[in-house]
């Protein structure tokens, strides 16, 4: 199972179920801002020269391990040794939504959470930043941020990166299987199209990146749309899936049934395909109309215990030697200035496979998703579950 679709599946459930789930559980009938935010969070007391600790809440198999011992991570063992400071890694992320409603009754409160430092995805940031749960950093204890790569800082859910840092950066495109497909696919708009994919084709079942394909295939730009244009883009994805061209929209797992042969076309996020390691599996580096990118992100909620000690814990990551040990591990394209130069020569195969790092066209044809309110989240991921049937 693919890392990434592991975390991106999580949002077929719905936005809305989950934001009404977390106000039952914890009583409250609507969101407010905690007093005292103004768009960059809310501190709590600072224990970190104190209490030399940083609790990191994360994702399963989203780390460096050693493979003697898969009990230790030799990146996050370095920084202990080197910085003093104990770290409480917890692998207990593993829906999106289900973890929003496990620190959205402290977070409304006005409470710690528990934890220092959350991995969440790109579009749920933006719904942290509407409620101002999440700090702004402290560029003081981050003097690496300078060393965030412009594509990345220009982020639509968060310009400047000031409330998030990338722990997985990557692309979302097209693969197929080459046994089943004799003529190659270049475009998006293909996939959609082509009659001889007719009922060969997979799509993804999260709104964002199935939206996202649909609006660059008609030469439209996922970071800039109107409502009409969102329109625009449901129907495309209706008339094809009328027309019989698409198979099914799949979760987590969609590598499955392709490297299976059930589908022989599939959106597919960068790396996963290359991890597999079968030729006749072909990923489309730079479809002509262009790729989606996105990012999983460490942020700093609310009230968090040892903001410092986060935040000197994010600094190490953007070192460009440690990330481009964590891209070695994880497959994901690196985001800090001299990290490619790092991964040369920690790994020159990874190196040299563009999904991992991209070439400049594909950096200048990659776009981010638009930043969406709260309504027009759950609107849109409703009216696209109508059309997929979820």
């Amino acid at each position: 199972m693919s890392r990434r679709s592991l975390l991106r599946g999580a949002m077929a459930g719905g936005i809305a179920v989950a934001g009404a789930s977390a106000l039952s559980a914890c009583g409250v009938q609507g969101h407010v801002v905690p007093p005292g935010s103004k768009d960059n969070g809310q501190a709590g007391h600072d224990y970190s020269d104190t209490e030399k600790k940083v609790v990191f809440a994360n994702w399963p198999a989203y780390i460096d391990v050693d493979p003697k011992n898969q009990n230790k991570r030799p990146t996050l063992d370095a920084f202990v040794k080197q910085t003093g400071i104990q770290v409480e890694y917890l692998e207990i992320i593993n829906d999106n939504n289900d973890w929003y409603t496990k620190v959205d009754p402290s977070l409304v409160k006005g409470i710690d959470t528990g934890y220092d430092i959350m991995v969440v995805s790109d579009y749920m940031v933006a719904k942290y930043r509407t409620y101002d749960y999440i700090q702004a950093f402290d560029l003081e204890y981050l003097p690496n941020h300078s060393k965030l790569l412009p594509n990345v800082l220009h982020d639509p859910t968060d310009p400047g990166r000031l409330h998030s840092i990338p722990w997985a950066y990557g692309y979302t495109t097209v693969a197929y299987n080459s046994n089943l497909v004799k003529t190659p696919i270049s475009s998006i708009a293909e996939i959609f199209t082509r009659p001889d994919l007719k009922g060969k084709v997979s799509l993804f079942s999260e709104m964002e990146d199935t939206v996202a394909m649909a609006l660059l295939a008609q030469g439209l730009d996922p970071e800039h749309f109107t409502d009409a244009q969102f329109n625009q883009a449901l129907e495309y994805i209706r008339r094809a899936k009328d027309a019989g061209q698409i198979r099914s929209f799949t979760g987590n797992d969609y590598l499955s049934d392709f490297q299976q042969g059930n589908t022989a076309v599939t959106m597919a996020y960068s790396g996963d395909v290359a991890q597999l390691g079968k030729p006749n599996l072909v990923t489309v580096d730079l479809p002509k109309e262009g790729l989606l990118a996105w990012s999983d992100n460490c942020v700093i909620p609310n009230f968090a215990r040892h903001k410092k000690n986060a935040e000197k814990l994010l600094n190490y990551y953007l070192q460009p030697d440690v990330s481009a040990a964590l891209t070695d591990y994880i497959d994901y394209i690196p985001s800090v200035q001299g990290a490619v130069a790092a991964l040369q020569q920690l790994d020159s195969t990874a190196a040299a496979v563009p999904l991992i790092v991209p070439t400049k066209e594909m950096q200048a044809k990659a776009r981010g998703f638009m930043a969406l309110s709260i309504a027009q989240l759950n609107d849109y991921t409703s009216r696209f579950q109508q059309i997929t049937g979820q």
